[in-house]
C-alpha cells in the first residue's frame, strides 16, 4: 500500500472505517471476496502508483471501473444524471 498509493500502515483500514465499510460511490460493495481498491486521481499521478495525497477513497470494482471509462470526467456523470431524469425517449414521446 505504501509503493503503490503512498498509504501508510493502517491507512487503509481507517479509510475503510470512516467510509462505513463500504464503496465510497455505490455504498453496496463491501470488500468482503474482493478487497475495495484505492482511487486515486490520475490526472495528479497518471499511471497505477500515487503519491498518496491524491488518493480520493476506496471504491469496489464496479464503481472503479464506471470511473475508469468515464476517464473521471464531472461532465460524464452531468450527463448520466440528466439521462436518467429525463430521457431521450421519454423527450421525443413528448412526455416531458
Amino acid at each position: 500500500m505504501r509503493d503503490t498509493y503512498g498509504l501508510a500502515p493502517g491507512d487503509y483500514d481507517k479509510l475503510l472505517r470512516f467510509q462505513g465499510g463500504r464503496c465510497a460511490i455505490c455504498t453496496r460493495g463491501k470488500g468482503i471476496s474482493k478487497r475495495l481498491a484505492v482511487d486515486h486521481d490520475h490526472a495528479c499521478c497518471p499511471g497505477p502508483t500515487s503519491c498518496g495525497k491524491c488518493v480520493r477513497g476506496l471504491v469496489c470494482g464496479r464503481c472503479n471501473s464506471v470511473l475508469a471509462h468515464a476517464r473521471d470526467a464531472i461532465e460524464f456523470f452531468d450527463r448520466a444524471t440528466a439521462y436518467l431524469i429525463n430521457p431521450p425517449a421519454r423527450r421525443l414521446k413528448g412526455t416531458t
